[in-house]
């Protein structure tokens, strides 16, 4: 374990023994890079405030119910709780309604989720403290709750979410009673805010990022379908399942097509959001057409409204929900080159997601390989206009607002868009002369 300076000098401060415990003692145990850790000790918030007063460190409150703090001084930070056990409201609602301090080591471990992240690595004495076995199962590599699964999932069922996040992005095997219990208490998944649900999500859709395991992300996703938690978190990507498609295009069902793409995009949120939904209008699209061609629309509403339901931010999705509106543009490379250039600069933001999105919707078919040549021809074009001079927006363009005063009101932000647009696919409007005359054009 590595004691930096700070905890070092913390600890020499300290009364009684100070702990650090969860996350940096479990990644540390694995090699995995520390970034934030947290400190527990039987000294209750107010004791902590004033032990530190006058020394290198400040404390500041984080939650006074719940003995949290912030500990602050020679350039780092620490979360410090305080020794505690936790009382829960029946049904579990993620945050504790009671709790009871003075308790021991191996009461405070046990309120916590998962015997990984309640191990115990006492500073002063450089040793670890195990209360629950946690040492054992981080090396078996296995997720276990620090007590009855049943009750610990009861307390608090966003620890479902939870329990497929650290598996997924630790590379661990779920405890067979864990995971039964999980499958039959999913619906207390209800009774936790989306905002919540949408975090744990996002730690599982980006699983691989943060410890560099292999996949992870597409392995939670295979435990969410094992847990049958698609369904209540994801309910659209759940509908895909077993839907049929085209054999001369795709070797896979609907859903299983969702999770090789979204297997072959970089950890980048908003496109893999956009490659694990790109085709969920395919269901509603075959039903209500008997065909699937406008299904990119039919996904995008469906998409925007799953997204807005999880309090995703409307700035992300509405990119997703672009991405997968916009994803089958010139599938067949028969748009022409004025099409193309239109499609780029109305779209030149989205471009390097929407290519990296079409790469991993043709790999994602189990029938094609290498990259996509409609994705491809998109980075092309986009190439070329930027080396030709096009402007992408009317402030580039080589005229300004009082070049247009002469035109009425009614009609200026419609000729500048027009000039835009035609700036796109003809080199003489990229000139001040090319575009005055362009202007001049419409009627005063």
């Amino acid at each position: 374990m590595n004691v930096t300076p700070a905890l070092d000098a913390l600890q020499k401060l300290w009364r009684g023994p100070l702990y650090m415990v969860g996350g940096a003692v479990r990644d540390a145990v694995l090699g995995y890079s520390v970034s934030d850790t947290d400190l527990a000790s039987p000294l209750v918030a107010e004791e902590v405030v004033r032990l530190l007063q006058g020394t290198p460190f400040t404390a500041k409150p984080n939650s006074v119910k719940l003995g949290t703090l912030g500990i602050y001084g020679m350039g780092e930070k620490f979360e410090y709780t305080a020794f505690r056990s936790d009382s829960y409201a029946e049904g579990g609602a993620h945050r504790p309604t009671a709790v009871e301090f003075g308790v021991d080591i191996s009461d405070d471990a046990k309120r916590r989720d998962f015997t990984c992240n309640s191990v115990y690595f006492d500073i002063g004495n450089r040793k670890f403290v195990d209360p629950v076995g946690g040492l054992t199962d981080i090396q078996k590599r296995i997720i276990r709750t620090a007590r009855a699964p049943e009750e610990v999932i009861d307390e608090d069922a966003l620890r479902i979410l939870r329990m497929v996040r650290f598996a997924a992005k630790l590379g661990f095997d779920l405890d067979e009673r864990l995971k039964r219990a999980a499958i039959n208490m999913r619906t207390g998944l209800k009774n936790i805010v989306p905002d919540r649900i949408r975090d744990e999500l996002v730690g599982i859709l980006l699983a691989d990022a943060e410890n560099g395991v292999k996949n992870a992300h597409v392995r939670g996703m295979e435990l969410l379908a094992e847990c049958r938690l698609t369904e209540l978190v994801l309910p659209e990507v759940y509908a895909c399942t077993g839907v049929k498609q085209n054999p001369k295009w795709h070797a896979y069902d609907v859903y299983t097509h969702l999770i090789k793409t979204f297997e072959n995009t970089p950890p980048q949120l908003e496109l893999r959001l956009a490659a694990l939904l790109h085709d969920i209008g395919k269901p509603p699209a075959g039903s209500a057409k008997g065909r699937t061609a406008e299904h990119p629309d039919f996904g995008a509403w469906l998409a925007g409204n799953r997204l807005q339901a999880l309090h995703f931010s409307g700035k992300l999705t509405d990119r997703v929900t672009e991405l997968i509106r916009l994803h089958m543009f010139d599938l067949r490379g028969d748009a022409t080159d004025n099409e193309e250039r239109l499609f780029v600069l109305e779209n030149y933001q989205l471009i390097p997601e929407l290519v990296a999105l079409k790469n991993a919707d043709r790999l994602g078919s189990g029938m094609r390989t290498g990259p996509s040549p409609a994705g491809e021809r998109l980075l092309k074009t986009l190439e070329t206009m930027k080396d030709e001079g096009v402007a992408f927006s009317i402030k580039e363009l080589k005229i300004n607002g009082n070049d247009v005063m002469k035109l009425p009101p009614a009609i200026r932000g419609y000729a500048l868009k027009s000039l835009l647009r035609q700036n796109a696919v003809d080199p003489k409007v990229r000139t001040r002369e090319g575009a005055l005359e362009y202007i001049s054009a419409f009627p005063g």
